[in-house]
């Protein structure tokens, strides 16, 4: 039997390297992927610390990319050698969501998806079913080809915000989602910034040019006040999953509130007479809906500022070390200060 290399994930606190099966081709639609690449989520951080719904014994890792090196007798739409990256949110095409357009919500993402529920890229190679697989053209690297489905599911948020020339956009958290809602920001409101507590981060966020306070050492509600001549914001992107409240403090009466970070441990209090009163427009969504060819487009015309996103690309073996410089030490689960933005690991 062969075998390859692989991150599995245990339990909580719990991953580690060794060697597994090579999956096999058993379904007509089955495709095999040797992973060229694939990008570390904050998501998986959450997974390992225990604030993200989980199985244990899964290969993680649900950014990333590959070249086909099998296929199963009904697939149709790729051929040996091409290069795709990968939507890792299986749908199944059948429940009522699914067939009125809400994908993103159909009942059985949350027990299918690649690198959460079912194995996924933190290995040599990954099996993937036919249909979640999109082919990248030749300007898309292995490294920016990791980051399609996470381009995706910001896009997806893009188009329910609704973004406007004269607006005044306001972002908690500046990490890689942070990062590509306030490239967008920047080439169509009229204002932006961005709050952020780790020194890294606040680095990249003034190396991309973007106005940064961090919350810990200023009032954010009197800032964003200040910067939009009192107005407060059109539109605030909370994605910390740990921020709602004062998302809520930051919007203008009118405004939008779109609650983008996920941690399943954090609980707020919400008064809903305020929400009423101030006609505030709270936005919920979940990952990306018909939102993967749009996201290559992105990348291929180049239209995003991807150069301070990356911060390194690291072989599988040292894969355990990059939780750390994620600001997770995994012997102690205690977190620290991140030295890095997006890290890709090469199996």
């Amino acid at each position: 039997m062969k075998k390859m290399r692989a991150l599995v994930f245990r339990d909580v606190g719990r991953i580690e390297l060794t060697e597994i099966p090579v999956p096999k081709v058993t379904q007509p639609d089955d495709v095999l992927l040797k992973v060229k690449t694939v990008g570390i989520c904050g998501s998986d951080l959450k997974i390992l610390a225990g604030k993200h719904h989980f199985k244990p014994n899964t290969v993680l890792g649900h950014e990333f990319c590959g070249e086909v090196v099998e296929i199963g007798t009904h697939v149709h739409h790729l051929k040996i050698g091409d290069r795709v990256a990968i939507d890792n949110n299986i749908r199944c095409g059948f429940c009522s969501f699914c067939r009125m357009g809400l994908s993103s919500q159909c009942v059985e993402i949350k027990t299918s998806a690649l690198g959460v529920m079912r194995d996924g890229g933190y290995a040599e190679y990954c099996l993937v079913p036919e249909k979640q697989c999109y082919v990248l053209p030749d300007v898309i690297d292995d490294v920016l080809g990791t980051q399609v489905e996470t381009l995706a599911t910001v896009v997806n948020g893009m188009n329910t915000l609704q973004m406007m020339p004269y607006d005044y956009v306001l972002i908690l958290g500046f990490g890689p989602i942070g990062y590509l809602f306030a490239q967008f920001a920047r080439n169509i409101a009229a204002k932006v910034a961005v709050t952020e507590i780790d020194p890294f981060r606040i680095n990249v966020a003034k190396e991309c040019g973007l106005t940064v306070w961090n919350p810990n050492e200023v009032d954010i509600v009197e800032m964003i006040s200040d910067y939009t001549y009192g107005r407060k914001a059109d539109i605030v992107v909370e994605a910390t999953g740990n921020a709602i409240e004062q998302a809520l403090k930051c919007v203008t009466p009118g405004g939008k509130v779109l609650p983008f970070g996920m941690d399943s441990s954090i609980r707020a209090t919400v008064i809903p007479n305020e929400i009423t009163r101030w006609a505030t427009k709270i936005l919920g969504l979940y990952l990306g809906q018909n939102t993967m060819v749009p996201s290559i487009r992105i990348f291929e015309e180049k239209r995003l500022n991807m150069k301070p996103f990356f911060t390194k690309v690291i072989p599988l073996e040292e894969g355990l070390q990059a939780f750390d410089l994620l600001g997770l030490d995994l012997r102690t689960m205690t977190e620290h200060p991140k030295q890095a933005m997006k890290l890709v690991m090469i199996p």
